[in-house]
C-alpha cells in the first residue's frame, strides 16, 4: 500500500489499481490486461484508418485481447 492505494497483480494476467477502503466498497481500475496461461499464438494487426492500428492477440488461455497501438491500452477482451 502506498498513499492509500493498492496495486494488485492478479492470476488472470491483470494489474489492478484501487484505493484502500476499510469498508471494501471501492471499484478497482484495471491498468493492464495480458494473457495469463501458456503461449500467445495468434496475432493480427488491423489498420482502422487515420494511421491507427489495433493489435489482436489470442493465446492458450482461450482469451482474445485487442490493444490500441497508439495509446498502448487494452480495448477489449473476450
Amino acid at each position: 500500500m502506498f498513499n492509500g492505494r493498492i496495486l494488485l497483480g492478479l492470476k488472470t494476467g491483470q494489474i489492478v489499481d484501487m484505493a484502500y477502503k476499510a469498508d471494501g466498497k471501492v471499484k478497482p481500475k484495471v491498468v493492464m490486461r495480458s494473457h495469463c496461461d501458456g503461449e500467445t499464438w495468434g496475432l493480427e494487426v488491423l489498420h482502422v484508418g487515420g494511421g491507427n492500428k489495433i493489435l489482436v492477440t489470442t493465446g492458450d488461455d482461450n482469451n482474445i485481447l485487442a490493444y490500441d497501438v497508439k495509446t498502448k491500452q487494452a480495448l477489449g477482451f473476450g
